[in-house]
């Protein structure tokens, strides 16, 4: 009779014991089972808190960072990190966040690092009207050019374009436009940064609320709502380039 009672007790006292799983700690992957691994971040180097999650399933041929941003592992090994640490680690931080946020790559002839809006199929400039900003870098000179986008069914034709950032409103001279096409057609310009008229217009289409850029033809035209990742893309970028330049 003891032992029944004994053996009872332990079954009943073995239900009251529970395991607590946090954010802290990891869970095992095992046989293949679907179960959540949560982040565990790594700072990238010295002077930035952008942070890299070791615990995503493609670290460190890919890398998982704390600003959204995906990070090729080839990328940061052959050229970016050693170019973000010949910066002073007061200007890594503006740098860093800004390169991370576009297609980055080196031209070994040159000796020099080409941005460019990111490439991804289903990313925000892929398929879709999109300014950004493209250009090259080396260690001492960031040279910017803002990139306005058209992308649709029909062609405009454009030659000039319109900007409206909240209470601005700059209409343009006659611009060169590139054009292209295949399933769908792309028409572009570009205006250069280091023209001071041109930084104010990126200026004001990263920091306003509302902006709307019209791009102009003969007898069509057609409008861009610039959205708050394009902004948040440029106005980053920006950042890292006054870094490059020493203007921060």
């Amino acid at each position: 009779m003891n032992k029944i009672i004994i053996l009872m007790l332990g079954i009943m006292l073995s239900g009251c014991i529970t395991t607590d799983i946090s954010p802290q700690t990891n869970p095992i992957v095992k046989n293949n089972q679907n179960i959540q691994v949560y982040p565990k971040w790594k700072a990238l180097l010295e002077g930035s808190d952008l942070k890299t999650d070791i615990n995503y399933k493609y670290y460190p041929k890919e890398m998982n960072l704390s600003n959204d941003m995906l990070l090729r592992g080839w990328v940061w090994n052959d050229f970016l990190k050693k170019y973000v640490e010949s910066f002073p680690l007061e200007k890594r931080d503006d740098i860093l966040k800004g390169l991370t946020r576009f297609t980055v790559d080196y031209d070994k002839v040159e000796k020099i690092i080409k941005f460019e809006p990111l490439r991804y199929i289903s990313g925000p400039y892929s398929s879709n009207s999109y300014v950004s900003l493209q250009g090259n870098l080396t260690k001492s000179k960031a040279y910017t050019l803002l990139k306005i986008n058209y992308y649709g069914n029909s062609w405009v034709f454009a030659h000039k374009i319109t900007v409206v950032a909240d209470d601005f409103t700059w209409k343009s001279p006659e611009l060169k436009f590139y054009r292209n096409h295949s399933s769908k057609v792309w028409e572009y310009t570009f205006l250069d940064l280091s023209n001071p008229q041109y930084r104010n217009i990126a200026n004001k289409i990263a920091s306003s609320k509302e902006v709307i850029i019209r791009f102009h033809g003969k007898q069509y035209y057609d409008d861009l709502q610039v959205t708050p990742r394009m902004k948040k893309d440029i106005l980053e970028m920006l950042k890292a380039i006054d870094a490059i330049n020493g203007k921060s």
